[in-house]
């Protein structure tokens, strides 16, 4: 019975949630609600073309949802690019940086480059990472990542010095939910 009322759940805040999501005003249209916010650095929605209407990103993207463990198949990618801003196409962090922390979200130890990952600390304490272009939800940052001896040194001395800082000879640990990503391949477009 609590599997069935689970279900029952998850299937409403699939088709209600995204909708509540961008309809503040329910008789306006997806354009009308999405256009002119304030992005996170003074650019506006006009610029910012949304790549996604997909309802689980939009859920993550938009409402801070977090997406199950072991369901976003960039957990396991293993190829050269850059991951992207599920929302707005902004670069957010390479592949160098990615490593499996067996949390079963994607995880990486370093962002891709100075300002590209926002950090906010919660009211639970936890510290909260978004996009920095378009304020998108990403996951949540933890200082229990791999120990600097584990990772390639002249990448650990390119690790932007905007990224989180740990007293635990730790690196951060980016845990963050597959569906607020694209992958895009080196030379390739985004995925």
């Amino acid at each position: 019975m609590k599997t069935i009322k689970a279900f029952v759940l998850v299937l409403l805040l699939g088709t209600v949630a995204p909708a509540v999501a961008f309809a503040k005003f329910p008789w306006k249209s997806k354009k009308e609600v999405t256009s002119g916010i304030k992005m996170s650095n003074n650019e506006t929605t006009e610029k910012i073309k949304p790549m996604t209407w997909n309802p689980l990103r939009l859920m993550v993207l938009r409402l801070g949802f977090t997406e199950p463990a072991m369901t976003s198949p960039w957990n396991y990618q293993k190829k050269e690019g850059t991951f992207i801003c599920a929302y707005c196409g902004h670069p957010l962090f390479e592949s160098t940086g990615k490593y499996d922390s067996g949390s079963g979200w994607p995880s990486f130890w370093r962002t891709m480059q100075e300002g590209s990952v926002k950090l906010k600390r919660e009211f639970d304490g936890r510290v909260e990472c978004s996009c920095d272009r378009c304020g998108s939800h990403l996951g949540h940052v933890f200082p229990d990542g791999p120990r600097p001896s584990a990772v390639d040194s002249a990448a650990l001395d390119a690790a932007p010095s905007s990224d989180l800082k740990t007293t635990n000879n730790r690196l951060p640990r980016y845990c963050v939910n597959g569906a607020s990503l694209r992958f895009k391949e080196k030379g390739e477009a985004a995925s």
